[in-house]
């Protein structure tokens, strides 16, 4: 029987992580929005049940901008962002305020938003969602809070008001009013603290089911951004769950290789898509970046509660026996068998997918392949041996 349970804010809460560092120009974009949308909410007396909504959309806003094409082409193509955000979170257990608000997120109150709808036709979410979000593109990475950076906050309220409704407006007037606002959001030392102290009414908690749904939306993010590996996330998860089956796992942890295999590149989001796409070997400074991947894959599934069986099965794919893997050169019986197989599966999937500079290998030279790397001990030749039939 299936045990696993997640609490909701715990994962959109860590998953939201993965969207700030795909955009890397604020690291706690998401985060800080969601802050700034729960204090509008409760300024303007929102019902909790409404901020809830509000502040998981809020989290997830920008998850259609991690799109390789959104990404290069953002100030043009609003729509097509907040649009493939709606898909993906329209696959998710999600309510439709907190979909709806995210499609509309960059509507306008005065109609000049990507949709053109205005007034009233906006939700009050989305119009919240709109002003935090562009208030925090534009200071989020500001130091040095002083009277002056004050004034110009105050100034770009003023001539953007028309943008934003003469309720969120005098809200956020307010707010700005009290000193200890806007202390707090230019204090960089304690705004990752002040986000995790926001509390919703929100006691969800999601089975294996609907985490897995979680995982295939940021798995179809990580793949997308480049078309040479689209399916490398889900495929390593198939190959990890059967390889766990076949090795007489029960089935709460076949689940979870199958969660750890989808979410064992998160981390690649912090990895230029000019690394991800070169046709050619990589330079000691493109690995160096590359090699990353699995640090900030790890930081992010830290974050969530209930992931603790999944973070070292996705973090350490790229650990080998000797200890010359990376990035923390973790050897021999410090590898769990579980860590060993998403090892082996991660090198047989890459090997066998197309790149930009070669075509999928044949499956007799991927075994030679991994049989030397076996003979080197950087792969377990016992696993290896054991699982074969599953990958053929």
């Amino acid at each position: 029987m299936i045990n696993f349970i997640v609490c909701r804010h715990s994962l959109i809460f860590g998953l939201s992580y993965a969207l700030d560092i795909a955009g890397k120009n604020n690291l706690s974009h998401s985060k800080s929005t969601a802050y700034l949308s729960v204090i509008m909410g409760r300024e303007m007396g929102m019902d909790e049940a409404a901020i809830t909504d509000l502040y998981y959309a809020a989290l997830l806003h920008d998850i259609g901008i991690s799109d390789e094409f959104i990404a290069n082409e953002y100030e043009m193509d609003m729509k097509r962002h907040c649009v493939i955000g709606e898909e993906m979170l329209k696959k998710l257990p999600l309510s439709k305020d907190i979909i709806n608000y995210v499609l509309y997120h960059h509507e306008c109150y005065d109609g000049s938003g990507p949709f053109g709808f205005s007034g009233e036709e906006i939700a009050k979410g989305a119009q919240i969602v709109c002003l935090t979000s562009t208030f925090d593109n534009l200071f989020g990475k500001t130091v040095n809070y002083n009277r002056d950076l004050y004034l110009k906050v105050d100034d770009w309220l003023d001539k953007n008001k028309v943008l934003f409704s003469e309720e969120i407006v005098a809200a956020f007037v307010s707010l700005i009013k009290r000193e200890h606002f806007l202390l707090d959001y230019f204090n960089h030392e304690t705004k990752y603290v002040l986000s995790e102290k926001i509390v919703v009414a929100d006691d969800v908690c999601y089975g294996a089911e609907d985490v897995v749904k979680f995982a295939l939306c940021f798995a179809d993010i990580i793949d997308r951004r480049s078309p040479f590996t689209f399916h490398h996330s889900t495929g390593i998860a198939e190959l990890a769950k059967k390889s766990a089956a076949y090795l007489g796992y029960d089935d709460e942890t076949q689940k979870k290789m199958y969660i750890a295999g989808l979410l064992h590149d998160i981390g690649k989001l912090h990895v230029s898509t000019d690394i991800l796409h070169k046709n050619g070997s990589l330079t000691p400074d493109e690995r160096f970046e590359i090699n990353k991947h699995t640090y900030y894959t790890r930081k992010i599934l830290e974050q969530i509660e209930g992931f603790e069986g999944i973070v070292d099965i996705a973090s350490n794919h790229h650990e080998r026996l000797d200890g010359t893997g990376y990035p923390y050169q973790i050897s021999g019986d410090q590898l769990s068998k579980l860590e060993k197989v998403m090892a082996i599966c991660d090198v047989y999937q890459a090997l066998t997918e197309e790149r930009p500079y070669r075509e999928g290998l044949p499956f007799e030279k991927v075994w030679n392949i991994i049989d030397d790397m076996a003979d080197k001990r950087y792969l377990d030749k016992q696993l290896i041996e054991k699982i074969k039939n599953v990958f053929t």
